[in-house]
């Protein structure tokens, strides 16, 4: 392999793993249904006092926030409070929360373009070995797969030994302020979004990145294996 298809192969090798990775992060954190589940059995209504009737809009507006269908994140919802649930919505998250928020809805946002840039950049180089060096491209795939799962299995084992530490690295590397530290006694949001609900949502992701690369990383190993048999005999 010349020194140019060797530059394509570990092109598409990082772009594809990059790209499979953020949609994994993409597809769970919009998951609804998965939301709506850790709201249960996580006890956030009981917890926030968010009138029960109200919880779905809430999650509802949430998503549409950081999707990017909602302008702000002053949501409102009646609250309870000793049984008595307020007939007046209520702006349930306060300035902190609502700063921070944004920090998260911009390192999304900065995410998906990064992914949107990679799949372009992917196709174009998707398409050139096809046409030049189909086995440059197997190659390209199966090692940047590897690597990937390697990386991606690690940090979920991370994650899982010491998800505390990890969780606090993460926020500290990505976040520029301290904001996402925040006091159970004053934010919601700490209560609508807990420990365990993160923990289960990393879980996701892993497991929503793993199967595409896993499934990759084993065809095109076959493929290369078949070839590297064919040249033996």
């Amino acid at each position: 392999m010349g020194n140019k298809m060797r530059f394509f192969s570990i092109i598409i090798g990082i772009l594809f793993p990059l790209i499979i990775l953020i949609t994994a992060i993409e597809t769970a954190s919009f998951d609804k249904t998965f939301f709506m589940n850790q709201v249960k059995d996580n006890n956030v209504v009981k917890n926030t006092g968010i009138a029960e009737t109200d919880m779905e809009s809430v999650v509802t507006e949430i998503l549409a926030y950081l999707q990017g269908t909602r302008s702000n994140f002053d949501i409102q919802a009646r609250i309870t409070v000793k049984g008595i649930t307020s007939d007046i919505p209520v702006s349930i998250f306060n300035e902190q929360e609502m700063v921070h928020m944004n920090d998260v809805k911009a390192l999304l946002n900065q995410a998906l373009t990064l992914r949107n840039i990679a799949m372009i950049f992917f196709l174009i180089t998707l398409v050139y070995l096809l046409k030049n060096n189909q086995m440059a491209l197997i190659k390209g795939l199966f090692y940047g797969s590897a690597i990937a799962l390697v990386f991606i299995l690690l940090i979920g084992v991370i994650f899982t030994v010491n998800f505390d530490g990890a969780f606090t690295l993460f926020h500290q590397l990505f976040f520029l302020n301290d904001l996402w530290l925040m006091n159970p006694e004053t934010d919601l949001l700490i209560w609508i979004v807990p420990g365990p609900f993160f923990f289960n949502l990393i879980e996701r992701m892993v497991l929503y990145a793993v199967i595409p690369l896993a499934l990759t990383g084993i065809g095109t190993g076959i493929l290369l294996f078949k070839k590297r048999k064919l040249k033996i005999n």
